[in-house]
C-alpha cells in the first residue's frame, strides 16, 4: 500500500504486515506478557519498571521493522515524554500532599510554639530572679571580704611582717584544705592541741635543774645500798659462825671429850667451815658433813635474796608505796615479779597504780634487754589509752620496749576513732605496728584513714603481696573518690589495680555508694580525643571481670539516683557486649564442631 500527493514524490513502504512479521510480534508480544507477570509476581503494587519493559520492546521493534525507523521512534519519543510527565505529576501530588499535611499541622504547632515560649518565660523570670539573688549575695561577700583585707593590712601595718607558709597540712589532701567546715574542724582541733601541751608542760615536765638533783639522790642511794650489801654480809658471815659455835657446843655438852676444851673445837669447826664439815663424836675426828652446809651456799644466799625480795616488794605494796613498789617489782632479778600476777595485783588496786608499774616495767626493758610478753605489752598500752598517755605508747614504740602485735595496733585504731583529736598520731602508730608485723593491708587501711591515698599506693604496688580481694577491702573500709581514681587507673605502666565494675560495685555495697556513682560519671564524661564513644563504653569493654548480671545492677542503681545519661549509655554497653561474647561463643563452637567433622 502507498499514497501520494501531486507533485511530490513518495518512497513506497513495504506493506506492514507480512508471515515473518507477524511472527516477530507474537514473539514480542510473548516475551512482554512473560515480563509483566515477573513483575507482578515480584512486586504487589505498580511498578515503574513496566516502562523499561515496553521501552525495550520498542527497541526490538524498531531494530525488526528498520523501515519504520522514524515512525517508531517518534513514537517511542512520545511514549517516553507521557511517562515523564506522569512521573513528574507523581513528584508534584508526592510535594502537595506534603504541603496540606504541614499546613492542616500548622495551628497545633502554633500553639505549642507559644506554650513552649510560655514556658521558657517562665525559666527566664526564674532564672533572672536567682541571677539578681546571686549577684547581691556576691556583692556581700565581696564587701566582707573587703572589710576583712582592709582589717589584715591594717593588722600587717602594726604588726611584724611574717613569711606565709604554703606547705599543705600535714593529714588533709587538697580538697579538705580548701573546705572552710574542715579547716575549722582542724582549727580546733590545734587548739586541744596546744592547750594540752600547756597542761603538759605545767605538770608532766620539770626544769632541768631536778634532772641534777635526782641524779644526786641516785647517787646516794646507790651509795647507801652498797654499805648495807657489805652490812649484810658481814652479818651473815657472823651468824654462820654462831651456826657454827652453837652445834659444836651442843656437841660438846652431850659427850666432852678429854683432850680438847669447847674453845679448841669452836676453833678447829670454824677452821674447816669452808671444807663443809664438822666435828661429832668424844674423839674429834672429821667423820660425816656438816648438815647445815650440805647445799650450795650460793644457791642459799640466792634464794634467800630473792625471798627478801618479794618480801620487801610485799611490804611496799601493803604500806601503799605503789610507786616504789612498781620500780622494785619492775627491777627484780631473773623477772620473778614481772608477771602477769604482778600486773593483776596492781590492776586490782586501780588504774594509777597500773600505770606506775607499766611505766616501771618498761623503763627497765632497755637495761635487762628482755621484753615482756605479748599479753603484758598489750595490758601496758591499753592502760595508757585509757589515762591518754599517748606519750608513752609512743615513747614505747619508738624504743623498741614492745613486742608489737596486731592487737596493740588494733588498740590504737580504736582509740582513734574514740578521740578524734590524737587521732592522726594514733593512726602514725598504727600503721607503724602493722608495717612492722607486715600486716600490709591493715597498714594500708590506716594510711588511707590519714589522707596518704598516694602513699598507700606506692606502698602497696611495693609490698608486691597485694591482690583484688585486699585492694576491694581498703576501698570498702576507707570509701573516698580519690582513693577509687587511684585504684581505677594505671600505675607505672601496670595495670589497674581495680576494674571500674570491680571499684563501683565495691562502693556500692558501703554507706558512700554515691562515690561509686560520681565515679561512673566521671568515667563518662572523660571523652578520648578522637573517639566518637566515651571512656565508659572502652571501660565497659576492658573489663573482663564483672559479669553482666553485677553491670545491669550498676546501672539501674545509676538510673534510681538520677544518672540517667550514665545508666543508658552502660546499659546498652552491656548489652552490645553480651551479644559479642555469645556470637563469639557460638562461632567458637561451630569452628569446633566443623574441625571434628573434618578431623
Amino acid at each position: 500500500m502507498s499514497s501520494s500527493v501531486p507533485g511530490t514524490p513518495r518512497r513506497v513502504l513495504p506493506p506492514i504486515a507480512t508471515g515473518s512479521d507477524r511472527a516477530a510480534l507474537d514473539e514480542l508480544e510473548k516475551s512482554i506478557q512473560v515480563e509483566l507477570a515477573r513483575l507482578r509476581a515480584s512486586s504487589r503494587g505498580p511498578n515503574e519498571l513496566s516502562y523499561t519493559v515496553f521501552k525495550d520492546a520498542f527497541d526490538q521493534l524498531i531494530q525488526h521493522a528498520s523501515s519504520y525507523c522514524h515512525l517508531l521512534t517518534a513514537i517511542k519519543a512520545e511514549y517516553e515524554a507521557v511517562i515523564e510527565d506522569l512521573r513528574e505529576g507523581q513528584r508534584e501530588a508526592f510535594y502537595l500532599e506534603g504541603r496540606l499535611k504541614a499546613t492542616a499541622a500548622e495551628p497545633t504547632t502554633v500553639v505549642n510554639y507559644r506554650r513552649r515560649a510560655e514556658e521558657l518565660q517562665q525559666k527566664m523570670s526564674v532564672i533572672q530572679r536567682d541571677n539578681a539573688r546571686l549577684a547581691a549575695e556576691l556583692d556581700r561577700v565581696r564587701a566582707a571580704r573587703e572589710a576583712m583585707l582592709k582589717k589584715d593590712e591594717d593588722d600587717k601595718s602594726t604588726q611584724k611582717p611574717r613569711r606565709t607558709d604554703f606547705r599543705p597540712l600535714p593529714g588533709l589532701t587538697l580538697e579538705e584544705s580548701t573546705d572552710v567546715k574542715t579547716l575549722s574542724r582542724y582549727h580546733t582541733k590545734l587548739e586541744h592541741q596546744l592547750k594540752e601541751l600547756h597542761i603538759s608542760r605545767n605538770t608532766k615536765y620539770a626544769p632541768k635543774v631536778r634532772k641534777q638533783e635526782l641524779k644526786d639522790t641516785l647517787t646516794k642511794q646507790v651509795n647507801m645500798r652498797h654499805h648495807l650489801a657489805d652490812r649484810t654480809v658481814r652479818l651473815k658471815n657472823r651468824c654462820q659462825k654462831l651456826k657454827v659455835a652453837v652445834e659444836v657446843a651442843g656437841v660438846y655438852k652431850e659427850n666432852p671429850p678429854e683432850s680438847h676444851s669447847l674453845s679448841d673445837l669452836i676453833t678447829m669447826a670454824l677452821t674447816t667451815q669452808s671444807m663443809g664439815f664438822a666435828f661429832r663424836g668424844v674423839s674429834g675426828q672429821r667423820d660425816t658433813p656438816f648438815s647445815f652446809e650440805d647445799d650450795d651456799p650460793n644457791k642459799e644466799k640466792e634464794a634467800e635474796m630473792l625471798l627478801e625480795y618479794i618480801d620487801k616488794f610485799h611490804e611496799l605494796f601493803d604500806e601503799e608505796c605503789y610507786q616504789d613498789a612498781a620500780i622494785h617489782a619492775a627491777n627484780s632479778p631473773k623477772g620473778i615479779l614481772r608477771t602477769p600476777e604482778t600486773m593483776a595485783k596492781f590492776k586490782d588496786v586501780g588504774t594509777e597504780a597500773l600505770l606506775a608499774y607499766c611505766e616501771a616495767l618498761m623503763s627497765s626493758v632497755s637495761a635487762l634487754s628482755h621484753l615482756p610478753s605479748p599479753e603484758v605489752c598489750l595490758e601496758c598500752v591499753r592502760c595508757a589509752l585509757s589515762q591518754h598517755r599517748l606519750d608513752l605508747v609512743t615513747h614505747w614504740i619508738a624504743q623498741n620496749s614492745l613486742l608489737l602485735t596486731e592487737e596493740i595496733a588494733n588498740a590504737l585504731c580504736e582509740y582513734a576513732d574514740q578521740n578524734p583529736l590524737s587521732g592522726p598520731v594514733c593512726l602514725a602508730l598504727a600503721q607503724a605496728v602493722f608495717t612492722a608485723i607486715q600486716a600490709h593491708r591493715q597498714a594500708a587501711v590506716c594510711m588511707c584513714r590519714q589522707g596518704k591515698v598516694y602513699n598507700m599506693v606506692e606502698y602497696a604496688h611495693g609490698t608486691g603481696t597485694f591482690h583484688t580481694a585486699d585492694w576491694e577491702h581498703v576501698l570498702q573500709t576507707c570509701p573516698s573518690l580519690e582513693l577509687a581514681r587511684s585504684l581505677t587507673r594505671p600505675y607505672n605502666d601496670q595495670p589497674p589495680a581495680l576494674q571500674l565494675g570491680q571499684a563501683v560495685s565495691t562502693l556500692l555495697q558501703t554507706e558512700d555508694y554515691m562515690i561509686g556513682l560520681q565515679l561512673l560519671q566521671e568515667t563518662h564524661d572523660r571523652f578520648p580525643s578522637g573517639s566518637p564513644s566515651g571512656s565508659l563504653h572502652h571501660a565497659v569493654f576492658d573489663d573482663s571481670t564483672t559479669t553482666y548480671e553485677s553491670w545491669l545492677h550498676i546501672a539501674e542503681t545509676a538510673e534510681q539516683h538520677g544518672y540517667e545519661d550514665v545508666g543508658l549509655e552502660l546499659l546498652t554497653t552491656i548489652i552490645v557486649k553480651y551479644v559479642l561474647n555469645k556470637v563469639s561463643e557460638e562461632t567458637a563452637s561451630i569452628q569446633y564442631l566443623y574441625d571434628q567433622q573434618i578431623s
